[in-house]
């Protein structure tokens, strides 16, 4: 980035991956993060299989038939009072532990921004419960997510009932309910998405430029509105290319997973292929984990780099050190005494050979 001229959404995003692919770290870090926020649950459907609808139905009547008739039953009580708190846990434990990892990026790739010349978003912000604000900014971001799948879920209650009592075909339970309620399922993962990116730029101000979780929150909202296009592209555009990683690497995880159930469950005859194709599971399984973490790091650095991009147009360029006369003082080249040699910097019209 130094020494050319600012960067535009393009040059800040293909700088973030290349900078992301040297720095593994980061991919722990981001995979961390997007495990506990929720991903692990794709991961989790990758490998393990949803039971039939008759064995559902064995599991869920003794808990569900007395409700339909106004009883609630001690263990049921009890039951749905410990997934409340087990949801609140995961929710909060989650959101704080994933803030962490997404701050300490967030941080390195600003440090990295200010070396290569791209300018600061703004002054170091107070960092009093910092976590716990880019936690805040992120669940503040999700409520109408939370909103849109309330009444969602109503829809896809009554597709999940009506194809456990009388199913629509002999096809897996989970590809008919998504099939009986894709626009429900739509709108939720469209708010979803949007609240995604919307958290994303607000947690960059509060961290970038000192904002308040609400002043982030409308400040995001705000450059959706004065700038649709530049705003969504780079999160959108790492969210698909995530999309796409996720449902490829899973696909192989789940195919590799079948060979390795199907010779288990045959008996091992050869020994060798069994342990060869354990070891491609492994393989495929760590591909994943390090692919998603790879696109994640680069997914927050590119949003931070886009941030402080916007940030820095229209800025006052700094006053000239003391002592800069500028082109008629500096010999015939009019040689810059910003930064290292070969830098140009913004509002700086001169350059060092």
């Amino acid at each position: 980035m130094a020494g050319a001229s600012p960067l535009t959404t393009a040059g800040a995003t293909i700088a973030a991956l290349l900078i992301a692919l040297g720095r593994p770290a980061w991919w722990l870090l981001a995979l961390a993060g997007f495990l506990a926020r929720g991903g692990i649950v794709l991961f989790l459907f990758a490998i393990v299989s949803l039971p039939s609808p008759l064995v559902l139905s064995n599991i869920l009547a003794p808990l569900v038939t007395p409700l339909a008739f106004g009883t609630l039953l001690p263990e049921t009580a009890a039951l749905i009072l410990g997934g409340i708190g087990a949801g609140l846990f995961w929710l909060i434990g989650g959101s704080l532990f994933a803030a962490a990892t997404e701050l300490a990026i967030i941080r390195d790739a600003r440090a990295i921004a200010d070396e290569e010349g791209l300018p600061a978003a703004g002054p170091e912000p107070d960092r009093r419960m910092l976590v716990v604000r880019v936690a805040a900014a992120h669940l503040l971001a999700h409520v109408p997510t939370a909103l849109v799948t309330t009444f969602g879920a109503v829809a896809i209650v009554r597709v999940i009932y009506a194809e456990l009592t009388n199913p629509s075909d002999a096809g897996s339970i989970a590809l008919r309910v998504v099939a009986g309620a894709v626009v429900a399922i739509s709108l939720i993962v469209a708010v979803w998405a949007l609240g995604e990116i919307v958290g994303g730029l607000a947690v960059r101000r509060i961290v970038l430029r000192g904002s308040s979780v609400r002043g982030g929150i409308a400040g995001a909202i705000g450059d959706l509105v004065r700038r649709p296009v530049g705003s969504l592209i780079v999160p959108f555009l790492t969210m698909l290319v995530l999309a796409f990683d996720m449902a490829a690497v899973l696909a192989i995880v789940a195919v590799v997973l079948s060979e390795v159930r199907d010779r288990l469950a045959s008996g091992i005859d050869d020994p060798v292929a069994t342990l060869l194709t354990v070891a491609t599971l492994g393989a495929a399984w760590s591909l994943a984990l390090t692919v998603t973490g790879l696109i994640a790091a680069w997914r927050s650095v590119a949003m931070t780099f886009e941030v402080q991009r916007v940030s820095a147009i229209g800025r006052t360029a700094p006053p000239p050190p003391d002592g800069w006369q500028g082109p008629a003082g500096d010999g015939t080249i009019g040689a810059s005494a910003h930064r290292r040699p070969g830098d140009r910097s913004i509002g700086d019209p001169d350059g060092s050979l």
